[in-house]
């Protein structure tokens, strides 16, 4: 567990923006099939892009689970992780809305891919 302090500047100075750019690059990576390991992996971490945390309860992705991912991406999962993403920006930039922009893309991969 990364010290709390240390991530508030992380997220303040380096997750803020970082955060967009793996979101992008998993998306075009998930766009092109052939990619698409590449773009489950930018997804699964995401959260520890944005604030240095790591799911101690994270799941093997397996075929089955990609295949999945896969389609629940393409209908509904990148215009519900542009929404999550632009929500926990806009909540990010307040001080009071820290706790929860850090919830929201904590659970990104959960909400793009079902992961």
């Amino acid at each position: 567990m990364t010290n709390i302090i240390l991530r508030i500047i992380w997220v303040i100075f380096i997750g803020s923006w970082l955060m967009p750019l793996f979101y992008l690059f998993g998306f075009l990576f998930m766009a092109l099939i052939i990619t698409a390991p590449i773009g489950l992996w930018f997804f699964n971490r995401i959260g520890y892009a944005f604030s240095l945390y790591e799911d101690p309860q994270k799941k093997e992705v397996t075929f089955s689970r990609s295949v999945g991912g896969l389609l629940w991406f393409y209908f509904i999962g990148w215009w519900a992780g542009l929404l999550v993403v632009s929500l926990a920006e806009v909540c990010t930039a307040s001080l009071i809305g820290i706790p929860l922009g850090w919830w929201l893309i904590n659970r990104l991969d959960k909400v793009v891919i079902l992961s």
